[in-house]
């Protein structure tokens, strides 16, 4: 009885573990990545290690365990806090790369589309004067 309880706690631990892994692969950004890691690294350890707490039925063996588990959500909180500081800057994402995403719709009318303002009519990438809303016009 004991050993299938231990084996049931340890399994699902191991299915945690799984999950955050399969997680960081399919998740996009560095935040979500390292937010269900956290998840996944804080639950596992503790059922695979009240599993072997179970299953060896010491009480000092117990207390090491979860002096153990405390320390690694320690340090799950630190490394976590430290990736996403990083988040921001860095641009790459520990997902697999994918192909890029196609441009949006209005960016086939390109830069020179024309901007209707009443009373004239200007394109979108010609100079203005500094202040005003009215092309720049050359000096007679």
């Amino acid at each position: 009885m004991i050993t299938g309880l231990s084996a049931v706690l340890i399994v699902c631990g191991v299915l945690f573990f799984t999950a955050g892994t399969a997680a960081l692969i399919r998740f996009p950004d560095i935040r979500s990545q390292v937010h269900v890691l956290t998840k996944a690294d804080n639950l596992g350890p503790g059922l695979i290690m009240v599993g072997a707490a179970v299953y060896l039925g010491s009480w000092s063996s117990a207390a090491l365990l979860a002096i153990a588990w405390v320390l690694i959500l320690g340090q799950a909180s630190v490394s976590a806090h430290a990736l996403t500081a990083l988040g921001p800057r860095s641009t790459t994402s520990l997902a697999p790369l994918t192909a890029p995403a196609p441009p949006p719709r209005w960016a086939k009318w390109g830069s020179a589309r024309t901007v209707s303002k009443p009373g004239t009519a200007r394109t979108a990438g010609e100079p203005r004067a500094p202040g005003t809303s009215e092309p720049r016009r050359p000096a007679p």
